[in-house]
């Protein structure tokens, strides 16, 4: 078989602009170089999951916030801020893409809706069929110094003027008449991300993490938060397997890793029936009684 017939059967040519070359056939020859970097349709850094395509889709308006900017909870200006510390995007579409960024300030995966983006990805590039894509918490970068836009450890007080104080001070005063701070924990973890967006405002002083889904909750999940204090608000059920799944889960990691790891029981102690029913989460359960 000729170059010229190999070169078009085999759609080298297309695969290599995925990856940054480009192939051609000189003189019987086949050649290859290196594509205008500049020309994003064949940037490699658009492939993968990278902080280039982190920045590319950044946003810092989402429909998920307004409710509480319209109830006078949180502002725009907090909103803004949020939508910084995660790195949050939004799809063309409106929804919002909420990163997963490990310690390392490398993106691994990202959850869009119901779907993760390496499985949109996978779809979409016939060179990703094999690359096994691996997540972490929520949240994870704010570990990290560089990662950290807005951290706990900064002068963000209920008593700044942008700040609706008294709603956090209500909102304080609630869990702490039923035995639950978390303001005063290191490192908080919830299920749903817009909910620890939404709480890091709130509660400010604490990191708030999410795992986003049961299906790859493992202990190495929680191995990058070694020898600090992290608190669970798994959402509530009718039937406690939620909580239990959960205590399971911390016991296993404790006994592999030195974390001060606890599974908190405000929501199954204090949730009505109703509520038991919707399983609500943490920041469900504080708006149903704000």
């Amino acid at each position: 078989m000729k170059l010229q017939e190999l070169l078009a059967t085999t759609s080298l040519k297309a695969t290599g602009q995925k990856i940054g070359l480009d192939i051609q056939i000189v003189e019987g020859c086949l050649v290859c170089k290196p594509l205008d970097q500049e020309d994003p349709r064949y940037n490699t850094d658009l492939i993968l999951p990278s902080m280039r395509m982190v920045e590319a889709c950044r946003a810092n308006d989402f429909d998920f916030f307004q409710p509480f900017i319209a109830a006078g909870k949180l502002t725009e200006e907090q909103m803004h801020r949020a939508s910084e510390r995660y790195h949050l995007g939004k799809t063309r579409s409106g929804q919002p893409v909420f990163w997963m960024i490990d310690d390392m300030l490398t993106p691994l995966d990202a959850h869009i809706g119901n779907a993760w983006i390496s499985t949109l990805l996978k779809k979409r590039e016939p060179l990703l069929q094999h690359w096994c894509p691996t997540h972490c918490l929520f949240g994870q970068h704010l570990l990290s110094d560089k990662g950290q836009v807005s951290g706990p450890t900064e002068d963000r007080s209920f008593h700044s003027k942008n700040i609706p104080h008294e709603e956090a001070r209500r909102a304080r005063t609630f869990l702490e008449e039923r035995g639950l701070s978390p303001y005063l924990e290191t490192v908080a973890i919830v299920e749903n991300e817009a909910a620890a967006v939404v709480l890091s405002e709130l509660f400010p002083e604490t990191v708030w993490m999410a795992y986003a889904t049961t299906a790859h909750l493992t202990p190495d999940l929680f191995a990058p938060l070694e020898g600090r204090t992290v608190t669970l608000y798994p959402r509530t059920d009718p039937t406690l397997s939620t909580f239990l799944f959960f205590e399971n889960l911390a016991d296993t990691t404790r006994r592999q890793y030195d974390i001060d790891l606890t599974v908190d029981d405000t929501l199954e102690v204090h949730a009505t029936a109703s509520q038991k029913e919707r399983c609500v989460d943490l920041l469900e359960f504080l708006t149903d009684n704000l």
